[in-house]
């Protein structure tokens, strides 16, 4: 979780995280609009009834405030499917958890669109790339422990350790490819479909 959204210790940090949220909330709101290279911070500030000044007072550049965004929707909606997929004493029927989870998701290709943009967009910006890489990697293994253990269960192999973990990474590359292409050809992939085609594509790819 965001360092700004933990239990404020005074009035001052109490300011602060209603500033970060309402800036976040009219972010989030503008990106979806008009992509992440169109809007500008000025913009988000305005969004959020603040001057200029209040936000550059918080991020220093639009990326910072795309990644702390990142961060703030991607952990806690992870945390928590990570925490149910955790509790599930079978660990056999912690895959369909996930499953379910994943083409769930997919029914927002807004927020979709939005990332694999970013992506692209920090291919070419190698110190944006390692941060955006870095979030990723925290996701798998938060507070010791490896996501892979959770979902799949420990006293797996080296090998297929690293099978499954390749096997996750081409499941994120595979639904950014479907949410661009639902874009392009949305006759043959309308809204309807994409859960059932990530359902298809996780249990093609996500087996021991």
């Amino acid at each position: 979780m965001p360092r700004f959204f933990r239990n404020p210790k005074n009035k001052p940090q109490a300011r602060t995280i209603v500033t970060k949220a309402k800036l976040l909330d009219a972010a989030q709101a503008l990106f979806a609009e008009q992509g992440f290279e169109k809007t500008q911070l000025d913009e988000v500030a305005a969004r959020a009834g603040y001057s200029r000044g209040a936000i550059y007072a918080h991020y220093s550049s639009k990326e910072e405030l795309f990644l702390e965004l990142m961060e703030h929707r991607v952990h806690t909606k992870f945390a928590t499917i990570r925490e149910k997929i955790g509790n599930e004493p079978d660990v056999s029927a912690r895959p369909a958890i996930f499953k379910r989870w994943i083409s769930s998701q997919v029914c927002d290709p807004s927020w979709g669109t939005l990332t694999l943009e970013f992506k692209l967009y920090a291919i070419r910006r190698p110190e944006l790339r390692d941060k955006l890489l870095h979030l990723y990697e925290s996701l798998f293994e938060h507070s010791g422990k490896d996501f892979v253990e959770v979902l799949f269960g420990r006293g797996l192999s080296k090998a297929t350790r690293t099978l499954l973990e390749r096997r996750l990474a081409m499941m994120s590359g595979a639904l950014s490819g479907l949410v661009l292409e639902s874009h392009f050809r949305p006759s043959l992939l309308p809204p309807r479909h994409l859960q059932q085609l990530t359902e298809e594509m996780f249990d093609a790819l996500m087996h021991t």
